[in-house]
């Protein structure tokens, strides 16, 4: 595995991390299209963490815009919900 110094790597790695654990979840589920935010909600996992930093992808739902439905498959769910992550750059003294 490749491994940076970069300040945003651990972000990105979550974000990827977050996009592969949504991907896993939601490839056989019989769920899609999904139209709305209250069907995202309850699509989403129960008890299974899917964190994106320090948010859960409960949370992204709420600011998801209308304009992102429907989403049609697990890979634009992935997308979409991983657009909504914040990346925090850790400071020079973090690292």
């Amino acid at each position: 595995m490749i491994t940076t110094n970069h300040p945003l790597y651990e972000a990105l790695k979550d974000i990827q991390t977050f996009k592969l654990k949504l991907a896993e979840h939601f490839k056989d589920k019989k769920v899609f299209p999904i139209n709305s935010k209250v069907e995202l909600a309850n699509a989403l996992p129960c008890g299974l963490s899917l964190p994106c930093g320090d948010v859960e992808a409960n949370d992204l739902v709420a600011i998801m815009l209308d304009s992102e439905f429907p989403i049609t498959d697990f890979e634009d769910l992935a997308t979409k919900l991983s657009n909504k992550c914040v990346i925090k750059k850790q400071e020079s003294g973090e690292m």
